[in-house]
C-alpha cells in the first residue's frame, strides 16, 4: 500500500513539474497576492522618471498603448492597452491638477494570470485647458489603497 501512494505522489509531482517546466512564456506569472504591494513598496511602479515618450508605459499590471507621454489631446482620445490584473478589473483617472474630471472602472478581455485587452474613448471637457493626468491603478481587495500606478501626463490642444 505505501509502494501505491508513493507512485501516485510521485506521478503528481512530476506531472506538476513538467507542466510548470513546459510553460516558457517571458511574462512573470502572477501572484495570488497580485495586486498587493511588498510592504517596503508604496504601491506605484510606474514609469521611470527620465523615460522618453517612446519608451513604453507599463509596469506589473498594465502595458498601455495609447495615449503616450504628454500626447496632444482633443475632446477625446483613445486609452488602449493590455492589463493583467485580479478579476479583470482596473480603475482609471483623469486629473486636471487635484481635480478628478472622470473617473471609472474598465473591464478586460481576460483576468490574470492572462494578459486582457482593453480599449475606451475618454472624453475631455470642452474647457479644460491645461496639462492633464491619466491615473491608471488597481484598488487592492485586501484595503483599497491603490497598487500599480501608473500616471500619464498629457497636454491639450
Amino acid at each position: 500500500m505505501l509502494i501505491i501512494l508513493l507512485i501516485v505522489l510521485l506521478g503528481i509531482g512530476g506531472y506538476q513539474w513538467i507542466t510548470n517546466d513546459s510553460d516558457s512564456s517571458s511574462d512573470p506569472p502572477a501572484s495570488e497576492d497580485q495586486g498587493k504591494p511588498d510592504d517596503e513598496s508604496d504601491g506605484k511602479d510606474g514609469p521611470d522618471d527620465d523615460a522618453t515618450d517612446d519608451e513604453p508605459v507599463e509596469n506589473d499590471a498594465f502595458k498601455i498603448e495609447s495615449p503616450r507621454p504628454n500626447q496632444v489631446v482633443g475632446n477625446e482620445f483613445l486609452f488602449k492597452g493590455k492589463a493583467r490584473v485580479f478579476e479583470a478589473v482596473f480603475q482609471y483617472e483623469l486629473k486636471d491638477g487635484d481635480q478628478v474630471l472622470e473617473e471609472d472602472f474598465i473591464i478586460t478581455s481576460e483576468g490574470a494570470p492572462a494578459w486582457g485587452t482593453f480599449e475606451k474613448t475618454i472624453s475631455v471637457p470642452a474647457d479644460v485647458t491645461g496639462p492633464l493626468v491619466l491615473k491608471i491603478f488597481v484598488e487592492s481587495a485586501k484595503d483599497g489603497s491603490e497598487v500599480h500606478v501608473l500616471e500619464i501626463p498629457l497636454k491639450t490642444d
